[in-house]
């Protein structure tokens, strides 16, 4: 967490604010462990006076142009969140990490209770080129995505489906949540090899279908996510099997159990989805 709906929403809401156009005046660094392949002074000489020019998403990096030329790629990883606030914060300054003060009387504020979230700086024309950037597949909203890609992108490999769906360089945005909830209505065991995959058109289908629904409800509030202060997703109410260990499946009745794949918990019907 968060995973690519999450941090879809996160970019769509930051849009929706009116982030991209204003300027940035000045940089903040609380906690520099945030800071990946530039220092402090090299942050701010890339950044200060640069116009925001455009938000987007590679995988679950969110990127943030400037009209300089320069990108700022923030990775949330399991607990970062990145608010458009006002002078005064919203949200707790103990976990606070880094501020862009903005004009308009705005501030774009990086937030990480466990100081995992990364920031790099790149030039705009290298960016495509960095090895963490050009690694990472297409993910199942790119238009490119279907059951073709994904029979060739996993078909050989020779782990469980659920490992190959985490796997950022086969297929990017999934994550633990997603991927059960996935696996569950395309009525795949997470265990099964992708040799005895017998239908790649469907599970590229229900890959597609479950990120777009959880982007529309704004992403799932398990744990800790929210897209802005004292806002959460509603995915959750609509989870399948993910946390639902001994409760019955909506589809057969099964109870639900849990298994650990990869060393990630695995939450699946034994009924709907036979080994």
């Amino acid at each position: 967490m968060p995973e690519l709906p999450e941090v879809q929403t996160v970019i769509n809401l930051l849009k929706a604010k009116k982030l991209i156009g204003l300027r940035i005046s000045d940089v903040n660094v609380i906690k520099s462990k945030l800071l990946k392949n530039v220092s402090i002074l090299g942050l701010k000489k890339a950044t200060i006076g640069a116009k925001i020019t455009s938000l987007n998403r590679i995988g679950k990096n969110i990127i943030i142009n400037l009209s300089n030329k320069k990108s700022i790629v923030i990775h949330l990883r399991m607990e970062g969140k990145l608010f458009l606030e006002g002078i005064k914060p919203e949200w707790n300054t103990k976990h606070l990490m880094l501020e862009f003060i903005l004009t308009q009387h705005k501030v774009l504020r990086y937030y990480d209770t466990r100081m995992f979230g990364t920031l790099h700086v790149y030039d705009q024309k290298n960016l495509l080129n960095q090895l963490h950037i050009k690694k990472i597949a297409i993910d199942p909203l790119n238009v490119k995505f279907n059951g073709e890609y994904l029979k060739k992108a996993i078909t050989n490999k020779n782990k469980p489906i659920k490992t190959c769906l985490l796997d950022q360089t086969l297929v990017s945005g999934i994550g633990n949540i997603y991927c059960d909830e996935i696996l569950f209505a395309a009525k795949i065991h997470p265990l099964t090899k992708p040799k005895d995959i017998k239908n790649f058109n469907v599970l590229a289908q229900k890959s597609t279908e479950i990120l777009k629904k959880a982007i529309k409800l704004k992403g799932t509030t398990v744990f800790s996510y929210h897209s802005a202060p004292n806002t959460s997703g509603s995915f959750q109410k609509y989870l399948a099997v993910y946390g639902r260990t001994h409760q019955k499946c909506v589809r057969c009745k099964t109870m639900i159990k849990k298994i650990v794949v990869g060393g990630r918990g695995t939450y699946f019907c034994p009924n709907c989805q036979r080994l």
